[in-house]
């Protein structure tokens, strides 16, 4: 089940914003099991100016000292849960995003050890869980929410799992993970970057 979404995510061509902004990047753990896949998220900290209390990937706002936004997903994964760089097998990006703050957000799928430990930063990070693939895999469509951002509908997937909502941008990230990965056709909101015209 695995390999063959990894082949796929890997012979992507992800979309690409055409304007320049603000970059940040999330990498998208993925438990390396064949049959049993986990993603790896995170509980945002209450303490943190933004996306408190939230479902998020590890992630952040790019440094100066980050060559690519693969290396600031990979920097901010180690700084909120431990995770080291040669832990993690890129496989590649998801399409990029605009963040509700305006960033450019590029997500990367990255493989790591089913076994690996984790330690969340306190400082960042309020608890870490994990989904099994199978979850989403099984579970249907999303339900659809609606956010209004300075006067524009963004409609949001959302799902519930072990009593944390996974919605927003990450749950969007997660249905382009399925359907590029795992051939799914999950009816994507339109999200306003992506209008033409």
């Amino acid at each position: 089940m695995l390999s063959q979404a990894i082949t796929r995510i890997q012979r992507h061509r992800s979309w690409c914003l055409r304007q320049q902004g603000r970059e940040a990047a999330v990498l998208i753990p993925i438990t390396r099991s064949e049959l049993h896949p986990e993603l790896i998220l995170t509980v945002r900290s209450a303490l943190l100016n933004t996306h408190r209390g939230e479902v998020c990937f590890p992630g952040g706002k790019r440094d100066e000292s980050d060559r690519e936004l693969s290396q600031t997903a990979l920097r901010e994964a180690q700084e909120e849960l431990g995770i080291a760089s040669r832990d993690v097998e890129l496989c590649g990006p998801l399409g990029q995003v605009v963040s509700k703050h305006h960033l450019h957000v590029t997500p990367w799928v990255g493989l790591v050890p089913s076994s690996l430990p984790l330690h969340p930063n306190p400082a960042e990070i309020a608890r870490v869980f994990k989904v099994p693939l199978r979850f989403f895999l099984e579970q249907g469509p999303p339900e659809i929410e609606r956010l209004i951002v300075e006067g524009q509908v963004w409609e949001m997937p959302s799902w519930v799992y072990d009593g944390e909502r996974i919605w927003g941008l990450t749950a969007y990230m997660i249905c382009e993970l399925l359907n590029v990965g795992f051939q799914l056709s999950i009816p994507m909101p339109r999200r306003p970057e992506r209008h033409t015209g």
